[in-house]
């Protein structure tokens, strides 16, 4: 019989023998029913005992131990993106988040078998990660191990039961004199873009699509791109003073369908997730930012994890409108207040509520 891969601690066990309790008792997991069955404490009887049982069991069941046994973490990984995610039609960053976090769950454990990854495992690996990173890793193992039970590799999922990790803000708020500072520091299509985004509280990948054609009858469309399928993604934004300004402004010399356009180093006709030459993609709108923020030298002794990111604009925004006493719920796009919320908390200005008493 072809023997399964095995983890490093493991491989001086027979084939179904497994450690538990730290090491200080045995399991052994019958090759065709899956069930568990304790061997006691003592090593040297569990083994025997085992390869007695593997003797007995295998024999016949040659077939069902290759299908269980060659099925590795890193061949379910290429088989879930070959088969699963194609059907789920993933939104670009969607799918980017779960490959970057599969290589990673790959890199830990890619020659173990599937059946073979315990909830140790899992708690191990996601120990040497930030709150963030271990939750979006989380979050993709327990869809590949719940796609891997539903394939008959394994009973449970172990990425389920570890535990989500609770994420504390580092990202300082930007405030309005901050804003003003890098906004000033920034090229004119960098300050459009800007200004965009705090006046509509649109995220970065809305603000970069937005089009002159999206501009009619006194309103700007927006299909939000995080949101779309929901009726809150769909959005007709009555164009004010403020904003008719801005678009006015992006209306210069410069051909393009796009309100947020530069003139690039080197024309090229064609670009990836790109459909025009003067198109300015999403992660260019942060380092952008990212460049004339440093360049203000507001943040220098801050750590770069604590720095505003232009999707910090968005929260400005949104307390921007919480002060004038309007609700940015609808703008923003959120399905709930408690979303708005989480946008608006962190700023240190006092917001004082007015009331009165008799």
């Amino acid at each position: 019989m072809s023997p399964r891969p095995r983890r490093q601690k493991n491989r001086a066990l027979p084939q179904n023998l497994y450690p538990t309790n730290k090491g200080r008792s045995f399991m052994y997991r019958h090759p065709v029913t899956g069930r568990w069955h304790g061997m006691g404490p003592n090593k040297a009887q569990a083994i025997e005992a085992a390869k007695e049982l593997n003797a007995l069991l295998m024999a016949e069941n040659d077939l069902v131990g290759k299908v269980l046994g060659s099925v590795t973490i890193g061949k379910h990984v290429e088989w879930f993106f070959e088969n699963v995610a194609p059907e789920r039609e993933y939104k670009p960053s969607t799918l980017e988040m779960y490959q970057v976090q599969a290589r990673k769950l790959v890199a830990a454990m890619g020659a173990v078998a599937v059946e073979e990854v315990s909830v140790q495992d899992m708690a191990e690996l996601l120990e040497k990660y930030s709150a963030r990173s271990a939750n979006q890793i989380r979050q993709v193992a327990v869809d590949l191990f719940r796609v891997a039970v539903s394939r008959g590799l394994r009973t449970d999922n172990p990425a389920e039961a570890t535990l989500k990790r609770r994420e504390k803000k580092a990202r300082k708020r930007l405030t309005q004199d901050q804003y003003n500072a890098i906004h000033a520091l920034g090229e004119p299509w960098l300050q459009n873009a800007m200004d965009l985004a705090l006046i509509t509280l649109q995220r970065r990948g809305d603000v970069s699509r937005m089009k002159f054609e999206n501009v009619r009858e006194g309103k700007l469309y927006v299909v939000q791109e995080k949101t779309e399928k929901y009726d809150t993604g769909y959005l007709a934004i009555e164009v004010g003073p403020r904003l008719k300004e801005v678009i006015k402004r992006c209306r210069d010399d410069l051909a393009s369908p796009y309100l947020v356009h530069r003139r690039p180093e080197r024309k090229v006709k064609e670009r990836a997730g790109m459909d025009h030459w003067t198109q300015v993609k999403p992660q260019m709108l942060t380092r952008a930012f990212a460049e004339a923020r440093d360049n203000s030298g507001l943040f220098d002794n801050a750590p770069e994890n604590e720095r505003p990111t232009f999707h910090e604009i968005r929260a400005l925004g949104i307390k921007r409108c919480r002060d004038r006493g309007e609700d940015p719920q609808k703008l923003a796009g959120h399905a709930t207040a408690r979303m708005t919320s989480n946008y608006d908390s962190g700023h240190e200005e006092i917001r004082w509520v007015q009331t009165s008493s008799e």
